[in-house]
């Protein structure tokens, strides 16, 4: 007989398959997947009847966090909730598969009652009309989703005459706050930040979160109240308790065309905000034409950037590094120019940022290195003098799997080895994923690359990246103190940076080097290498050729990385009645929930009977600890029951682990079980669900 709900199980052990089977089939119809890409098509053809998932993390060809991340991209599949299965004590993955979308977890190895009630809640949650709320908010912070965000900005926009700007805005550097004090202090800002910008909402006015640390936010247009609003978004934010200025950008895009979708109206405010981003005391920016017609440049160069690569429009100039002690040249840095047959020469500050930011800096990338090689082996045919070529990799190309292959096969081609060319990556690329940049570096040395980190100055630097990837050259960005060669503490710095540098084995290319006086300094502070338009500007090939006949060459310039769901739902009028003899726990409970409920505190089973005899109406969940002196938590669950008026107070067990007193809390009418220690995030996610599902299934009166 078919059930009213089907449950899919997706594990690759059949032993676990079969126990869930075997303990659920009475209750549900069962589906099996015994790996990822099975569970997805299971997902894809049968979604609309499948009312929950049990998902393994560790499944063969698709694991369970892809699972849910392919989950979280289908417009239907984020409303079916999964209960991941985890080993006992692997908190790393539950708290990890709730912040990816995940509903609850189950531990291994099972406890039959515990599997049963999960199910049941997180059935109970799905049927609500809870589960409404969850789908339009942002899981993380509580403001709407980009797709909820969407619809609601477009039907107030055509039912409205009334005037509207979009608000894009980001908080900088936010990636080193990450790295300083850690992802959850981030999740804790990015929370605390949703939570200021709806306090300065009005009606018909949304936010809505657009990916990682950025928000979108839909207000009527009054320019004065905009930009006091956004003054005091950044004042408030500043009382973020981190040891970090944080500074916000705000890009604004006032809408004069309605019949724009909400993504390009957002756009919009995105490129106003990229007029200002980086620049210090700008912190709001308007979208006006000339922004449109930037765009619409760019959207021509994208137009012919395949055609200039398939008709050499690229062409490769060579910049030549010093010797700083002999002045003979040691090295040389390809750079690419591009003569359009139309436009002339055009600036690589226009058109290199917008193939990084479209993917095809990859495709120039590999253009330049098949041409630098190719120069360097005829080179080597003519009985030139040579020198190594430095060569830019993007971490677009670090992130490519074939990355190696594809350079290897290159210098194949030409009949060279690896130390014919050194490698350019940008410090940028190790701040966006230091542990694929470092394994990758590593593999290219034990390759016999010569490994150069280039603009080191320039952005995000950090000492935990000079000790973490294996390079061999720092090049130095020295535009923070050109012009100002009397700044004492911009000296001091830059000379501990080279004398660091020296002390660790690595040489040092000073770049941007434009006056004597400069030279003399670094001289002074024993600089290896120097690059500039003092010595030499970017020069074609042949004009680098004579260049280098002209002048004496030496051989190698090597030398010898808050709550996940805080916002889910709001502050109830109810009371959180937590019953526990130990004050400290009630402590960390009470500032765990304070936010959310008001809290009672009690140390026993009588006081909390007592308290709920008055006030039975006010209390909407009881955290309740089962060893306490005077009263138990099972005498008073036993007593607690026997009045009906009780049945629509969810009660959550709080205490240590055992079989058999979780199997005696559910059946003396426990709603959950939450073993100590807690972790905040767990518990508040625990309780989040048992008070959602009571509100529908339990209606207060």
């Amino acid at each position: 007989m078919k059930k009213e709900n089907t449950i899919l199980i997706a594990d690759d052990s059949e032993l676990n398959r079969d126990f869930l089977v075997e303990l659920l089939k009475e209750q549900y119809d069962i589906l099996e997947a015994s790996d990822g890409k099975q569970a997805i098509e299971l997902l894809e053809d049968k979604g609309s009847i499948i009312s929950a998932v049990i998902l393994s993390i560790t499944l063969p060809a698709m694991d369970g966090y892809e699972v849910l991340q392919i989950m979280k991209q289908k417009r239907y599949l984020p409303s079916i909730p999964v209960i991941v299965t985890t080993t006992d004590g692997d908190e790393e993955s539950e708290i990890k598969s709730l912040s990816m979308g995940a509903s609850d977890f189950i531990r291994k190895p099972y406890n039959p009652v515990i599997v049963q009630k999960r199910i049941e809640n997180i059935i109970s949650l799905r049927n609500s009309a809870s589960l409404v709320y969850h789908l339009q908010k942002d899981r993380l912070t509580g403001v709407y989703s980009i797709e909820f965000f969407n619809e609601k900005v477009s039907g107030v926009i055509k039912s409205s005459s009334e005037k509207y700007a979009m608000v894009y805005s980001e908080i900088q550097n936010f990636q080193l706050l990450k790295d300083l004090y850690g992802e959850s202090t981030g999740d804790g800002l990015l929370v605390y930040m949703a939570k200021v910008i709806k306090y300065f909402l009005n009606d018909d006015e949304y936010c809505g979160r657009i990916g990682a640390e950025h928000f979108a936010i839909f207000v009527k247009f009054d320019k004065e109240r905009i930009e006091k609003t956004i003054n005091e978004i950044s004042t408030l934010i500043n009382d973020y308790p981190v040891k970090m200025n944080l500074t916000l950008q705000f890009g604004v895009y006032v809408i004069d065309n309605k019949n724009l979708s909400v993504q390009a109206m957002y756009n919009r405010a995105i490129l106003a905000l990229e007029k200002i981003k980086g620049q210090y005391g700008r912190h709001v920016a308007y979208f006006t034409n000339d922004i449109l017609e930037k765009q619409i440049r760019e959207q021509e160069i994208v137009n012919c950037m395949e055609d200039a690569i398939r008709e050499q429009q690229f062409q490769v100039y060579f910049q030549p590094k010093y010797a700083l002690n002999s002045e003979v040249v040691a090295g040389a840095e390809a750079l690419v120019r591009w003569n359009h047959p139309e436009k002339g020469f055009m600036n690589p500050g226009e058109f290199i940022p917008l193939f990084e930011r479209n993917g095809f800096i990859t495709e120039l990338d590999k253009y330049v290195w098949d041409v630098t090689c190719q120069c360097i082996e005829e080179w080597k045919e003519q009985g030139y003098p040579v020198v190594p070529i430095s060569v830019n990799v993007s971490r677009t190309d670090i992130y490519d799997p074939d990355f190696i292959d594809i350079i290897m096969g290159i210098l194949d081609k030409h009949h060279l080895v690896p130390q014919d060319i050194h490698l350019e990556i940008t410090e940028t690329a190790y701040t966006d994923n230091p542990k694929q940049i470092v394994e990758v570096v590593k593999k290219l040395k034990t390759m016999g690359f010569i490994i150069e980190m280039d603009d080191f100055g320039s952005g995000y630097s950090s000492l935990n990246m000079l000790s973490e990837l294996p390079i061999d050259i720092l090049k130095l960005d020295m535009g923070f103190v050109q012009g100002d060669l009397n700044n004492t503490n911009s000296n001091n710095i830059l000379s501990f940076i080279i004398s660091l540098a020296k002390w660790m084995g690595y040489n040092v290319v000073a770049e941007g080097i434009e006056t004597p006086e400069q030279i003399q300094m670094l001289r002074n502070m024993d600089c290896n290498f120097v690059q500039g338009y003092y010595y030499a500007k970017p020069m074609p090939r042949r004009e680098f050729e004579i260049h280098m006949l002209k002048n004496h060459v030496i051989g190698n310039a090597s030398g010898d990385d808050e709550e996940i769901i805080d916002g889910q739902f709001e502050k109830s009028n109810g009371v959180m009645l937590i019953a526990d003899d130990l004050l400290l726990n009630r402590r960390i409970l009470e500032s765990t929930f304070e936010k959310y409920f008001e809290i009672v505190t009690v140390d026993n089973g009588v006081e909390a009977m007592n308290y709920i005899k008055d006030n039975y109406e006010k209390v909407e969940v009881i955290m309740l600890d089962l060893v306490m002196p005077v009263m138990d938590g099972f005498t008073f669950m036993k007593q607690f029951r026997r009045e009906k008026k009780y049945d629509n107070i969810p009660i959550i067990v709080t205490s240590q682990g055992g079989e058999k007193s979780v199997a005696k809390s559910f059946a003396l009418g426990a709603t959950d079980f939450i073993e100590k220690p807690y972790n905040d995030n767990i518990i508040i996610h625990r309780v989040q669900n048992v008070v959602a599902a009571f509100r529908k299934s339990h209606p207060k009166k």
